[in-house]
This record gives C-alpha cells, sequence and structure tokens, in this order.
C-alpha cells in the first residue's frame, strides 16, 4: 500500500468515525469497537476490509446503513445513485488507482467537461471530500450509495484491471507493398 494510501484510509476514517457518533448513528462503544477492528484490518494492509462503515455495518451491525444515507440526503447537498440504474464511465473510473478509491470508498463515475460525478459511501469524511476535490481540481457532483454498490464497482473494475495485465500485446501486422 502506497503512503499516499495509508494516510488516505486512516486519516478518512478516523474523521469518518467521529462524524456518525456525533450524529447519532452509531455510540461511542460500538465506534471504539469498531477502532480496534479497522486497526487490525489496516495493519494488514486489507483494503477491502479496513472500513469503519464495513465494520459498524456488516460485521458489529450497529449501524443500518439505510439510516445512514437517509441521514446524508437529508443534512448533505448530495444526491443517492444506484448503479444498476447508471451507466459508469470506464475512462473516468478507469483514471483514478483503484487503491486510492478503495481507501475512500469513493469512486469517479462519470467526468463531462469540468464536471466531476463521484459516488461514495465516505461523503460525511471531510478529509475523503477535501483529497478528491484537490485530486480532481474541478467541480463535483457527489453522490451516495449503499457499501455494496461500491464493492461490485471495486471487483469488477478489478477484474478488468486484471484483464488487461493478461491480455497479450498488441501486434502490428504490416503488409509489404509489391
Amino acid at each position: 500500500m502506497q503512503r499516499e494510501t495509508s494516510g488516505l484510509l486512516l486519516k478518512s476514517n478516523r474523521i469518518l468515525g467521529t462524524r456518525l457518533v456525533e450524529a447519532g448513528l452509531t455510540g461511542i462503544e460500538d465506534m471504539e469497537r469498531a477502532n480496534k477492528a479497522f486497526a487490525e484490518l489496516a495493519r494488514a494492509k486489507d483494503l477491502k476490509r479496513a472500513s469503519l462503515l464495513r465494520i459498524l455495518i456488516y460485521e458489529q451491525q450497529t449501524l443500518r446503513e439505510e439510516a445512514l444515507v437517509d441521514y446524508q440526503l437529508e443534512h448533505f447537498p448530495v444526491g443517492a445513485v444506484l448503479l444498476e440504474n447508471y451507466a459508469v464511465s470506464e475512462a473516468a473510473l478507469g483514471a483514478h488507482p483503484l487503491e486510492l478509491m478503495h481507501a475512500s470508498w469513493t469512486a469517479p463515475i462519470d467526468h463531462v467537461h469540468d464536471r466531476w460525478f463521484l459516488l461514495t459511501a465516505y461523503y460525511m469524511s471531510d478529509v475523503v471530500r477535501n483529497f478528491w476535490e484537490d485530486r480532481l481540481g474541478g467541480r463535483i457532483t457527489w453522490y451516495v450509495s449503499p457499501m455494496g454498490q461500491l464493492e461490485m464497482l471495486f471487483e469488477e473494475q478489478a477484474a478488468r484491471l486484471a484483464a488487461a495485465q493478461e491480455a497479450p500485446p498488441e501486434t502490428a501486422t504490416t503488409e509489404s507493398k509489391t
């Protein structure tokens, strides 16, 4: 894991955890247990599972994902997207390292002129928003989505990247003119 990814992973989860407790979406005790589990996964560099949100929703089941999405829609200037209803731009998605997307639970899903469209499960983390705003240097429209949607997108992108690495290099054929 690169240093940039590691820093993003640690900082974004720390801020997200604080925001979840402040919003009353989870309790301090639940967050402390989740932080311990997160620290172990982060030390193991397990990007797929190192997420406070993932731990709270799926492992501890102390946070309802629907409540989180509803809270964000009510309190922040975001929309919601279900990927089965959206054609993700492979160019926008492929322009950024999968590792950074996974560390921030955020993915660029489209880019039109100077506007980026980002899908995230970590909107409540200022670190994530600032990271992507700095990285993209353009206007951003933010969408929130359930983590499962992002996991599916990350798995598909990983499969595309693996297939591209396994594909034989293209060979140019030249025809001789007579």
